[in-house]
């Protein structure tokens, strides 16, 4: 169970109201998951009316929390599934990212260091050595199921790798930032 004082200690951005008519609460939390201790950033992001209502908000929906709470606490099992859905995704686009990379075939480096950073990855164990779970973002769907995972992948620096979940499930990965593109 999480402390709920946590909650309190979240930042109110509504800086972003102006554009989106949406605040973010938003904090840094410690996880332990597949013997790692993860820093990750987490954002509940809430859509209001009128900037009024940013006064009365003083955590993430009850709703929100729920969610959240549950993946703490079963983190461990919905990996597994998550695990999964990013090898798959990785199967796809593996030979593509190795296409795409510059080699200089007079210098073996640039070889090696493609080969690290987009491996052969030959089994669904392999790839949790090459992601970083660094953020987890709630939105307040109106069916309060859906959030997203955000990891470091060594073949995407820039982009990250992001996997949509509905009901605790991978229903969709891709980059980072095209994760959220999809609702």
């Amino acid at each position: 169970m999480i402390d709920s004082t946590w909650y309190s200690q979240l930042t109110l951005e509504d800086y972003a109201y102006d554009v989106t008519e949406e605040v973010t609460f938003e904090g840094e939390y410690s996880l332990h998951i597949n013997n790692q201790q993860l820093s990750i950033h987490v954002e509940f992001i809430q859509s209001i009316a009128n900037e009024e209502e940013i006064e009365h908000l003083t955590a993430p929906s009850i709703v929100q929390q729920q969610l959240w709470e549950h993946y703490i606490e079963h983190c461990e099992s919905i990996q597994e599934p998550v695990l999964q859905a990013i090898f798959n995704h990785y199967q796809h686009i593996e030979e593509q990212y190795r296409q795409a990379w510059q080699i200089d075939p007079q210098d073996p480096a640039t070889i090696e260091e493609r080969d690290q950073s987009i491996p052969y990855i030959q089994n669904v164990n392999q790839i949790a050595d090459y992601i970083t779970l660094q953020g987890f973002l709630i939105g307040d769907s109106p069916s309060g199921d859906t959030y997203y995972l955000n990891f470091h992948c060594t073949w995407d620096t820039e982009h990250g790798l992001g996997v949509k979940m509905v009901n605790h499930q991978p229903v969709h990965v891709s980059s980072f930032y095209t994760a959220y593109d999809i609702d």
